[in-house]
Protein backbone atom coordinates (compact mmCIF):
# COMPACT_ATOMS: atom_id res chain seq x y z
CA UNK A 1 0.00 0.00 0.00
CA UNK A 2 1.10 3.49 -0.26
CA UNK A 3 0.39 6.63 1.96
CA UNK A 4 0.95 10.17 0.40
CA UNK A 5 1.38 11.45 3.96
CA UNK A 6 5.00 12.01 5.11
CA UNK A 7 6.46 11.73 8.26
CA UNK A 8 8.22 13.85 10.82
CA UNK A 9 9.62 12.68 14.15
CA UNK A 10 7.67 14.61 17.03
CA UNK A 11 9.91 15.86 19.37
CA UNK A 12 10.43 14.16 22.98
CA UNK A 13 9.41 10.79 21.60
CA UNK A 14 11.62 7.81 21.49
CA UNK A 15 10.19 6.50 18.15
CA UNK A 16 12.62 4.29 15.54
CA UNK A 17 11.67 2.61 12.79
CA UNK A 18 12.69 -1.20 11.84
CA UNK A 19 15.67 -1.96 10.33
CA UNK A 20 13.72 -2.71 6.78
CA UNK A 21 11.95 0.22 6.99
CA UNK A 22 15.26 2.30 7.90
CA UNK A 23 17.05 0.65 4.75
CA UNK A 24 13.68 1.40 2.74
CA UNK A 25 14.51 5.19 3.07
CA UNK A 26 17.35 5.10 1.32
CA UNK A 27 14.82 4.59 -2.12
CA UNK A 28 13.49 8.12 -1.72
CA UNK A 29 15.25 11.35 -2.86
CA UNK A 30 18.13 13.05 -1.42
CA UNK A 31 20.02 16.19 -1.10
CA UNK A 32 23.49 16.47 -1.03
CA UNK A 33 25.47 19.11 1.11
CA UNK A 34 29.07 20.02 2.17
CA UNK A 35 30.86 21.00 4.70
CA UNK A 36 34.48 21.77 5.18
CA UNK A 37 34.93 19.70 2.13
CA UNK A 38 33.15 16.76 3.01
CA UNK A 39 30.24 16.16 0.72
CA UNK A 40 27.53 14.11 2.29
CA UNK A 41 24.94 12.25 -0.36
CA UNK A 42 22.68 12.00 1.94
CA UNK A 43 20.45 9.07 4.09
CA UNK A 44 17.72 9.78 6.52
CA UNK A 45 16.27 12.82 4.47
CA UNK A 46 13.07 12.85 2.39
CA UNK A 47 12.65 15.68 -0.37
CA UNK A 48 10.66 16.60 -3.22
CA UNK A 49 8.00 14.61 -2.55
CA UNK A 50 5.33 16.91 -3.52
CA UNK A 51 7.20 18.12 -7.05
CA UNK A 52 7.06 14.06 -7.49
CA UNK A 53 3.44 13.44 -6.84
CA UNK A 54 2.74 16.37 -9.36
CA UNK A 55 5.02 15.67 -11.67
CA UNK A 56 3.24 11.51 -11.64
CA UNK A 57 -0.39 13.01 -11.79
CA UNK A 58 0.78 14.97 -14.94
CA UNK A 59 2.07 12.44 -16.33
CA UNK A 60 -1.31 10.36 -16.43
CA UNK A 61 -2.88 13.61 -18.19
CA UNK A 62 -0.10 13.55 -20.59
CA UNK A 63 -0.94 10.02 -21.39
CA UNK A 64 -4.85 9.56 -20.60
CA UNK A 65 -5.12 12.63 -22.86
CA UNK A 66 -4.25 11.73 -26.26
CA UNK A 67 -4.98 8.08 -25.96
CA UNK A 68 -8.60 8.96 -25.48
CA UNK A 69 -8.50 11.51 -28.39
CA UNK A 70 -6.92 9.09 -30.54
CA UNK A 71 -9.67 6.55 -29.63
CA UNK A 72 -12.20 8.47 -31.64
CA UNK A 73 -9.61 7.89 -34.36
CA UNK A 74 -9.57 4.43 -34.51
CA UNK A 75 -6.42 3.99 -32.15
CA UNK A 76 -6.10 0.56 -30.19
CA UNK A 77 -6.39 2.07 -26.90
CA UNK A 78 -6.04 -1.38 -25.23
CA UNK A 79 -2.43 -1.47 -26.70
CA UNK A 80 -1.65 1.87 -25.62
CA UNK A 81 -3.40 1.72 -22.04
CA UNK A 82 -1.10 -1.69 -21.96
CA UNK A 83 2.58 0.29 -22.43
CA UNK A 84 1.19 3.26 -20.08
CA UNK A 85 1.30 0.20 -17.26
CA UNK A 86 4.91 -1.44 -18.43
CA UNK A 87 5.86 2.57 -18.14
CA UNK A 88 5.36 2.17 -14.71
CA UNK A 89 6.50 -0.98 -14.39
CA UNK A 90 9.93 -0.03 -15.91
CA UNK A 91 9.95 2.64 -13.69
CA UNK A 92 9.49 0.97 -10.61
CA UNK A 93 12.03 -1.78 -11.80
CA UNK A 94 14.98 0.82 -12.95
CA UNK A 95 14.78 2.20 -8.94
CA UNK A 96 15.36 -1.09 -7.46
CA UNK A 97 19.32 -0.74 -7.01
CA UNK A 98 18.84 2.98 -6.13
CA UNK A 99 19.51 1.73 -1.96
CA UNK A 100 22.44 0.41 -2.95
CA UNK A 101 23.40 3.32 -4.86
CA UNK A 102 22.73 5.64 -1.96
CA UNK A 103 24.47 3.26 0.52
CA UNK A 104 27.45 3.17 -1.49
CA UNK A 105 27.72 6.76 -2.09
CA UNK A 106 27.82 7.00 1.81
CA UNK A 107 30.23 4.58 2.42
CA UNK A 108 32.87 6.25 0.20
CA UNK A 109 33.29 9.14 2.74
CA UNK A 110 34.69 7.29 5.31
CA UNK A 111 36.33 4.61 3.13
CA UNK A 112 39.40 3.56 4.64
CA UNK A 113 41.43 3.44 1.06
CA UNK A 114 41.24 4.42 -2.34
CA UNK A 115 41.15 0.52 -3.32
CA UNK A 116 37.65 0.57 -1.23
CA UNK A 117 36.51 4.05 -2.88
CA UNK A 118 37.03 2.25 -6.34
CA UNK A 119 35.71 -0.79 -5.51
CA UNK A 120 32.59 1.14 -4.71
CA UNK A 121 32.64 3.12 -7.33
CA UNK A 122 32.52 0.15 -9.97
CA UNK A 123 29.16 -1.04 -7.81
CA UNK A 124 27.81 2.19 -8.08
CA UNK A 125 28.35 2.67 -11.86
CA UNK A 126 26.90 -0.59 -12.81
CA UNK A 127 24.24 -0.57 -10.81
CA UNK A 128 23.35 2.54 -12.86
CA UNK A 129 24.37 0.92 -16.13
CA UNK A 130 21.26 -1.42 -15.39
CA UNK A 131 19.06 1.47 -14.78
CA UNK A 132 19.80 2.91 -17.63
CA UNK A 133 18.79 0.20 -19.76
CA UNK A 134 15.51 0.58 -17.98
CA UNK A 135 15.17 4.42 -19.08
CA UNK A 136 16.22 3.35 -22.99
CA UNK A 137 13.18 0.97 -22.70
CA UNK A 138 10.85 3.60 -21.15
CA UNK A 139 11.98 5.96 -23.94
CA UNK A 140 11.14 3.11 -26.54
CA UNK A 141 7.57 2.32 -24.93
CA UNK A 142 6.74 6.55 -25.50
CA UNK A 143 8.16 6.20 -28.98
CA UNK A 144 5.48 2.85 -28.96
CA UNK A 145 2.73 4.67 -27.55
CA UNK A 146 3.04 7.13 -30.58
CA UNK A 147 3.78 4.64 -33.24
CA UNK A 148 0.09 3.15 -32.01
CA UNK A 149 -1.41 6.65 -32.41
CA UNK A 150 -0.02 7.58 -35.69
CA UNK A 151 -0.88 3.71 -37.40
CA UNK A 152 -4.58 4.99 -36.54
CA UNK A 153 -3.90 8.86 -37.25
CA UNK A 154 -1.92 8.42 -40.34
CA UNK A 155 -1.45 12.41 -40.37
CA UNK A 156 1.69 14.51 -39.96
CA UNK A 157 0.12 17.45 -38.67
CA UNK A 158 0.29 19.61 -35.14
CA UNK A 159 -1.95 17.03 -33.49
CA UNK A 160 0.30 13.95 -34.31
CA UNK A 161 3.05 16.45 -32.89
CA UNK A 162 1.54 17.23 -29.84
CA UNK A 163 0.82 13.69 -29.59
CA UNK A 164 4.42 12.65 -29.97
CA UNK A 165 5.50 15.48 -27.36
CA UNK A 166 3.02 14.18 -24.67
CA UNK A 167 4.03 10.49 -24.70
CA UNK A 168 7.79 11.79 -24.87
CA UNK A 169 7.41 13.99 -22.11
CA UNK A 170 5.79 11.63 -19.92
CA UNK A 171 8.30 9.12 -20.87
CA UNK A 172 11.12 11.73 -19.68
CA UNK A 173 9.23 12.30 -16.08
CA UNK A 174 8.88 8.94 -15.60
CA UNK A 175 12.71 8.76 -15.39
CA UNK A 176 12.74 11.37 -13.36
CA UNK A 177 9.88 11.06 -10.88
CA UNK A 178 8.26 7.82 -10.88
CA UNK A 179 10.47 5.72 -9.48
CA UNK A 180 10.74 8.61 -6.52
CA UNK A 181 7.19 9.17 -6.23
CA UNK A 182 6.45 5.71 -6.26
CA UNK A 183 8.84 4.24 -3.41
CA UNK A 184 8.46 7.55 -1.27
CA UNK A 185 4.69 6.61 -0.96
CA UNK A 186 5.81 3.03 -0.20
CA UNK A 187 8.22 4.49 2.46
CA UNK A 188 5.46 6.92 4.15
CA UNK A 189 3.10 3.83 4.52
CA UNK A 190 5.90 1.96 6.35
CA UNK A 191 6.77 4.14 8.62
CA UNK A 192 3.39 5.61 9.58
CA UNK A 193 2.18 2.38 10.18
CA UNK A 194 4.79 1.47 12.17
CA UNK A 195 4.74 4.91 14.39
CA UNK A 196 0.85 4.22 14.62
CA UNK A 197 2.18 1.22 16.15
CA UNK A 198 3.99 2.98 18.83
CA UNK A 199 1.43 4.73 19.86
CA UNK A 200 -0.97 2.21 20.13
CA UNK A 201 1.16 0.62 22.54
CA UNK A 202 1.62 3.52 24.67
CA UNK A 203 5.04 4.03 23.30
CA UNK A 204 6.09 -0.15 24.03
CA UNK A 205 6.98 -0.91 20.32
CA UNK A 206 9.37 0.19 18.36
CA UNK A 207 10.68 2.16 21.29
CA UNK A 208 14.13 3.13 21.24
CA UNK A 209 15.62 0.34 22.94
CA UNK A 210 19.26 1.59 22.78
CA UNK A 211 19.06 4.42 24.32
CA UNK A 212 21.49 7.36 24.24
CA UNK A 213 24.97 6.77 22.80
CA UNK A 214 27.73 8.60 23.43
CA UNK A 215 31.43 8.65 21.46
CA UNK A 216 34.32 10.57 20.76
CA UNK A 217 34.03 12.95 18.28
CA UNK A 218 37.24 12.79 17.18
CA UNK A 219 40.46 10.33 17.11
CA UNK A 220 42.75 10.12 20.24
CA UNK A 221 45.68 13.27 20.27
CA UNK A 222 43.07 15.40 17.89
CA UNK A 223 42.35 18.92 19.37
CA UNK A 224 40.04 20.43 17.36
CA UNK A 225 37.81 23.30 19.06
CA UNK A 226 34.26 22.42 18.64
CA UNK A 227 31.50 24.32 20.04
CA UNK A 228 28.92 22.55 22.14
CA UNK A 229 25.30 22.25 20.53
CA UNK A 230 22.13 20.32 20.20
CA UNK A 231 19.77 19.41 17.81
CA UNK A 232 16.48 17.14 18.21
CA UNK A 233 17.67 14.73 20.78
CA UNK A 234 21.13 14.81 19.88
CA UNK A 235 24.27 16.73 20.99
CA UNK A 236 28.00 17.58 21.01
CA UNK A 237 29.63 18.24 24.43
CA UNK A 238 32.80 18.52 26.23
CA UNK A 239 33.57 15.65 28.67
CA UNK A 240 35.25 15.94 32.30
CA UNK A 241 38.03 14.76 30.38
CA UNK A 242 37.97 17.45 28.24
CA UNK A 243 37.60 15.36 24.79
CA UNK A 244 34.48 16.49 22.97
CA UNK A 245 31.76 13.58 22.19
CA UNK A 246 28.76 13.02 20.20
CA UNK A 247 26.09 11.61 21.89
CA UNK A 248 22.57 10.57 19.77
CA UNK A 249 19.54 8.90 20.89
CA UNK A 250 17.47 7.61 18.06
CA UNK A 251 17.85 8.28 14.36
CA UNK A 252 20.19 11.35 13.64
CA UNK A 253 18.53 12.51 10.52
CA UNK A 254 20.43 14.63 7.90
CA UNK A 255 19.11 18.03 9.03
CA UNK A 256 19.70 17.54 12.95
CA UNK A 257 23.31 16.52 11.95
CA UNK A 258 23.83 19.51 9.67
CA UNK A 259 22.32 21.66 12.04
CA UNK A 260 25.03 20.22 14.68
CA UNK A 261 27.90 21.30 12.11
CA UNK A 262 26.50 24.41 10.68
CA UNK A 263 27.13 26.53 14.03
CA UNK A 264 30.82 24.71 14.15
CA UNK A 265 34.25 26.37 13.06
CA UNK A 266 34.99 25.45 9.78
CA UNK A 267 38.17 23.49 10.04
CA UNK A 268 36.03 21.14 12.40
CA UNK A 269 32.64 20.82 10.17
CA UNK A 270 34.36 18.09 7.85
CA UNK A 271 35.64 16.13 11.11
CA UNK A 272 32.31 16.02 12.40
CA UNK A 273 30.31 15.44 9.03
CA UNK A 274 32.48 12.60 8.62
CA UNK A 275 31.71 11.09 12.10
CA UNK A 276 28.34 11.98 12.18
CA UNK A 277 27.30 10.34 8.75
CA UNK A 278 29.35 7.06 10.59
CA UNK A 279 27.02 7.05 13.28
CA UNK A 280 24.26 7.39 11.12
CA UNK A 281 25.43 4.30 9.07
CA UNK A 282 25.80 2.38 12.42
CA UNK A 283 21.86 3.28 13.06
CA UNK A 284 20.40 2.64 9.77
CA UNK A 285 22.01 -1.18 10.67
CA UNK A 286 20.91 -1.28 13.75
CA UNK A 287 17.25 -3.26 14.69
Amino acid sequence: MLSFKQFNFPPGQDFVPSKETKNFWLYTKKSKRTFGGVVLPGLFETIGYPTQMLAFFTILLLEIIPTIYGIDQGVLWQAILAAIFIDIFLAIVSHLWHDKICRHKNEMVNANSEVMKEDLRRKINTYNMYTYIFYILIIASGVLKFYFFFDAYMTTDAIAGAVLVCYLLGAILHIAYTGYFLYTSRFNFKIQSEYSRYISSGGVTFKDKTGKIVQPLFADGMTIQVQPDSSGNHRIFKGNDGYYYLETCGVLTDNELANLIVRQPYGAQGFIASRGLARQMEILQTN
